[in-house]
């Protein structure tokens, strides 16, 4: 019984978080519309800005429930031993393509994104390449996030015997020690009123480590209060003979 009843907490704890986060924004969207109805009259001015402040938020209250969703679909996989829709995923390709698409993000954060690929041949795993390509740029933006201006943002590619290590190396704030254990709960925050500010909802991390879990993976963080951290994914490598 000790598993069903861990089962349904984490399920009652699951609600309840997700219920306290959709309540901001709902609230907030509610607050936009009524505090319009009460003026007598809207100039188009201020419809523009008030259908421009209802858009934002809506897109953070989809961007959350989309998460949710994920989420959901990540632990019922690792709950169910459901398979994924798996081919070979060449990551060498994949880190190319998401230090290309990050670099002008991270250049408008006055931060430096740079990809070390440190092999020479094809490193393949037997996956899900949009599940991967999710996980590895959810690292780099939470990197890019919690880095101040000025700082760097490294994406490194390796081997080491038979698992592939994907590491994102940065010089930001840092975890405090206490809080490193905690990161990859849903809806935590290191630093809430940042990630709050640039709309961040705490599922993240989370994401990122349900799908490695699903591709029988890990994922591990060192950190440097006020130095930086370093987030590891190690990925089993597919083997010529699977």
């Amino acid at each position: 019984m000790t598993p069903i009843y861990q089962s349904y907490q984490q399920i009652q704890q699951f609600t309840a978080d997700a219920a306290h986060e959709l309540r901001t924004p709902l609230a907030a969207i509610r607050a936009t519309i009524e505090s319009s109805l009460m003026l007598p009259t809207l100039t188009e001015k201020e419809s523009r800005e008030t259908f421009h402040t209802l858009k934002r938020q809506n897109q953070r209250l989809s961007s959350l429930v989309a998460d949710l969703l994920m989420l959901c679909r990540m632990e019922r996989q690792l709950t169910t031993n459901h398979c994924l829709s798996r081919k070979p995923v060449i990551i060498n390709d994949l880190i190319a393509d998401i230090a290309e698409e990050f670099a002008a993000l991270a250049y408008r954060e006055e931060i430096c994104l740079i990809a070390q690929i440190q092999v020479t041949q094809p490193l393949k795993v037997m996956g899900e390449e949009e599940q991967l390509y999710r996980l590895v740029t959810n690292l780099v933006i939470n990197a890019i996030q919690h880095t101040l201006k000025g700082g760097k943002v490294t994406l490194v590619l390796r081997q080491e015997n038979h698992q592939v290590l994907i590491e994102v190396i940065d010089t930001g704030i840092g975890i405090p020690e206490d809080e490193q254990k905690l990161i990859f709960d849903r809806f935590y925050r290191v630093n809430k009123a940042r990630s709050r500010d640039r709309g961040g909802s705490g599922l993240g991390l989370a994401i990122a480590s349900a799908i490695a879990l699903t591709h029988q993976g890990t994922i591990k963080v060192k950190s440097d209060f006020k130095k930086g951290s370093i987030f590891t994914v190690s990925l089993p490598i597919l083997t010529s003979k699977e």
